[in-house]
């Protein structure tokens, strides 16, 4: 009987973590984790009565974990045919879906429509004359009382970093760099350290990704 707990109904077997942004559990264990430990620090700032945004969703696992914290889930990402995948995937989920989202060219329906805009390993993927026009971007899907969370590498950690890191990552940040370039926008930036799947306070310098919580 248990092993109707590993299968569909039918009969074929389940996958489960197959990949999260990119990187197969078959492949990195470890870094899928890493990547959903993120959105579990996530989870601590967000209410059942949020409307929530995950900017740059990749396949939509994290988006998955979300829409178990919040009243509502949209899983933005740039690329249409993931897209269309991820909602036939989780169409199950009844606070969850999935919609095309340019980061560099938002729509005006996505204007200051959530309480909550998460967007976890994306910022780092736009060259440094972009890296404004997506913080605006951030700043204007929320409504007047939201927060953003947003996840990127330490540029400290650049020499330790795998080849996929360094041809994906046109502009890493500093811990200072992150804040300076989110106060523009935002009224309150709090960084966070984390290494591994541990999110602390602790010695910027020696983290190997950031968290910021920001709001308006």
């Amino acid at each position: 009987m248990s092993q109707n707990l590993f299968r569909n109904p039918d009969g074929s077997v389940r996958n489960v973590l197959e990949n999260v942004e990119g990187i197969t559990f078959n492949e990195n264990p470890l870094d899928v984790f890493i990547i959903l430990a993120r959105y579990k620090f996530g989870t601590r700032f967000i209410k059942k009565t949020h409307k929530v945004i995950d900017v740059g969703c990749g396949h939509g696992l994290g988006s998955v974990f979300l829409s178990k914290y919040a009243n509502s889930i949209v899983g933005a990402d740039l690329d249409k045919d993931l897209v269309k995948t991820n909602n036939s995937n989780y169409k199950k989920i009844k606070n969850l879906q999935f919609k095309e989202f340019d980061l560099l060219k938002p729509s005006k329906s996505f204007v200051n429509e959530f309480d909550v805009v998460v967007s976890l390993d994306v910022i780092e993927h736009f060259t440094k004359r972009k890296i404004d026009k997506v913080v605006d971007s951030y700043y204007n899907l929320l409504s007047s009382d939201g927060f953003a969370i947003i996840g990127t590498p330490n540029i400290a950690s650049r020499p330790y970093a795998s080849q996929r890191r360094l041809d994906t990552h046109p502009f890493e940040f500093t811990r200072d760099e992150f804040e300076e370039t989110l106060l523009k926008k935002f009224k309150n930036v709090f960084i966070f350290s984390m290494t591994d799947e541990v999110v602390s306070t602790s010695f910027p310098n020696m983290a190997w990704y950031f968290i910021a919580i920001c709001t308006k």
